[in-house]
């Protein structure tokens, strides 16, 4: 899961669909792995057909190779999630990156994750910040919170876990991020059909009842360019969606689309499909 999280970025469509599901489908055509060298070699042959693969695939090596992974590959649940914040700081000490970096905060979470997989709750996260995306941005927005930038964002929902962990202890970040992730930007209407799939009708009405807009949100596209930031600096490295093209047409565009639609606008990739300017 870390290593997934680690190499969640330019994908060739959105994670739920062009990633996360074919990830599942290469693992399961294999037995579980008895070393870390079986994993890697699977791991590798799946990274070296996707985009960037030079680059992920040191990625993968650089973490598999590491202590943490040898650690991390003999450690019970328990033990993982007592050390949980120890985990954060040595995995961006070994990738040689921020603890802050995107990448290391969603490789976090995949692996709080993995411990809720396995019935393991009792870690902390709210050290940890979570990973502000578009989604979650606009849905905080939308309940009527002024955010001037992600600080805001995670300040109010620590505040939210506060409040239900005096009601439900178990509960932590990921449960409620990962919630806020998948309604983010659904209309009332779909948020009322997502809590009714899953019995919980009443939730959903409550949801909607203080959720601003959803069905009249104006929505702006902006095209996207063939000149990519890694043509002039191949070696950029994982670079959001709107920092990508740098062609004088779309970077025009999305300055456009940042200063009128700031938080309703999409980028049309020819080869990738609709991007929220995160992604």
């Amino acid at each position: 899961m870390i290593v997934a999280g680690l190499n969640d970025f330019q994908l060739k469509g959105k994670a739920e669909v062009a990633y996360w599901p074919k990830m599942k489908e290469l693992l399961e055509l294999h037995s579980t792995p008895v070393s870390i060298n079986e994993l890697k070699f699977i791991l590798a042959k799946f990274y070296s057909k996707e985009r960037l693969p030079d680059l992920k695939i040191r990625r993968l090596n650089r973490f598999l190779s590491s202590r943490l992974a040898e650690w991390l590959w003999n450690a019970e649940p328990r033990e993982v999630a007592e050390n949980f914040l120890r985990i954060w700081y040595d995995l961006a000490a070994t990738m040689r990156q921020e603890r802050n970096a995107k990448t290391i905060v969603f490789a976090m979470k995949c692996l709080g994750i993995a411990l809720l997989m396995v019935g393991e709750s009792n870690f902390r996260f709210e050290s940890i910040p979570i990973p502000v995306d578009y989604r979650v941005r606009e849905f905080t927005r939308r309940l009527g919170v002024a955010v001037r930038d992600d600080k805001d964002v995670r300040t109010f929902w620590n505040g939210v876990l506060k409040e239900l962990k005096r009601e439900k202890p178990e509960v932590n970040m990921i449960h409620l991020d990962s919630l806020v992730w998948q309604i983010g930007v659904l209309s009332k209407y779909e948020i009322m059909e997502y809590f009714a799939k899953l019995g919980l009708r009443e939730i959903g009405e409550r949801i909607v009842e203080v959720v601003r807009g959803g069905g009249g949100m104006k929505l702006c596209v902006v095209p996207c360019g063939s000149l990519k930031i890694w043509s002039r600096n191949p070696n950029a490295g994982p670079t959001r969606a709107k920092d990508v093209y740098i062609g004088l047409f779309a970077k025009t565009c999305i300055e456009y689309a940042e200063r009128f639609y700031p938080n309703s606008y999409v980028i049309l990739s020819a080869k990738y499909g609709f991007l929220f300017p995160d992604d």
